[in-house]
């Protein structure tokens, strides 16, 4: 029996991986390491460094651009931000790890059983669930795709060469392209990730067109999708940990999900490693997880509050709202002073959080 078990091999669960070096650790997912992209993939590049993943940068830049209907903001960010190829990313973070690997599609959990899906029973001292929005071990059963408390997002992955419009970091806001979220365009070397993301369930069939037809792109050659999980909930039960969309960790408005899954993901993997070689016992560890979920319960509440309120703001008000927070349209601004950027960072993460 593992002293850990790991379900999901994505950046929470490789994240907790990492800091169990050392520790008898079996990580399992229902796909190999790096399949299955679900996300544009863009964080902070310093987050990037931590992850031993610079290699994986496909593009980077200390400039986004932000678009409510045809005004547009160029904005400087205080720190640069990256596009990652996400196969690449998670195998190198997974070569900073000595935990065993299994392909299994976990199904459920039977008291301190794990259950796979042939069957499978697998047993450990601690657990850790970073299986994304289904959250997979939760007792009640795994998320439904229909959960209200979920938001959605769809992408395409487009060839520089068929995409008319290539501008680096660029969102688009507005009721012009779809009733509630936001659409993104981010280069990533040879092509283009292009994509929206619905705060209610809206069909994104329309506002992807609407998209296309705003960049001149062309037929992708890769298409991902899915649920997004960013309404926090209980990150311990019993001997399991939950980290990343499983817990509700991907941030509202933005949708952000690579950097709280390795905060998440590294403090849930450093307290167990503290807690199985004595330094603290395992009700310390549970309690101080529970602590660093609950600490940043506050900033989610305020995230989620601007979310609901977004679907009801007409677009005048919005491009107000976006000259206040950002600064008047013209050749380029700063990006104005935010703790946004300042928090949830894996990088500055205490040694025993």
């Amino acid at each position: 029996m593992p002293e850990v078990l790991i379900v999901g091999a994505s950046f929470a669960g490789l994240a907790a991986a990492r800091e169990l070096k050392g520790r008898d650790v079996l990580l399992v997912d229902r796909s190999p390491v790096g399949a299955h992209q679900t996300s544009a993939c863009a964080l902070p590049s310093a987050l990037a460094d931590w992850l031993g993943a610079r290699d994986a940068i496909v593009f980077e830049d200390d400039r986004m651009h932000v678009a409510v209907g045809h005004t547009r903001w160029d904005v400087r960010m205080p720190e640069p931000y990256c596009v990652i190829d996400y196969e690449r990313c998670c195998l190198l973070l997974a070569a900073q790890s000595d935990a065993a690997f299994r392909r299994i599609r976990v199904v459920g959990r039977d008291g301190d059983a794990v259950l796979g899906a042939d069957g499978e029973r697998l047993t450990a001292e601690h657990v850790i669930d970073a299986s994304g929005w289904r959250r997979i071990l939760d007792p009640a059963g795994p998320t439904e795709g229909r959960d209200p408390a979920l938001v959605i997002g769809t992408e395409d992955h487009v060839p520089v060469d068929a995409a008319g419009v290539v501008d680096g970091f660029a969102f688009y806001l507005g009721r012009s392209l779809l009733r509630s979220g936001y659409g993104w365009s981010f280069e990533a070397g040879d092509h283009v990730r292009a994509g929206v993301g619905s705060f209610v369930k809206e069909p994104l069939q329309e506002p992807m067109r609407r998209l296309r037809e705003r960049d001149a792109l062309g037929p992708g050659t890769e298409h991902h999708g899915g649920a997004i999980a960013c309404v926090p909930r209980p990150p311990v039960d019993g001997r399991v940990l939950f980290a990343g969309d499983s817990a509700g960790h991907a941030l509202p408005v933005t949708l952000e999900g690579i950097r709280p899954a390795a905060y998440y993901g590294a403090g849930a993997g450093r307290l167990l490693a503290a807690a199985l070689a004595g330094s603290i016992g395992i009700d310390e560890a549970h309690r101080r997880y529970t602590a660093l979920h609950t600490a940043h319960l506050g900033g989610y509440a305020r995230l989620l509050r601007v979310q609901r309120w977004y679907r009801w703001l007409p677009q005048p008000l919005l491009r107000r709202l976006a000259t206040r927070a950002l600064g008047d349209p013209g050749p380029e601004v700063a990006f104005r002073s935010t703790r946004y950027l300042d928090v949830l960072r894996a990088e500055r993460l205490p040694a025993l959080p």
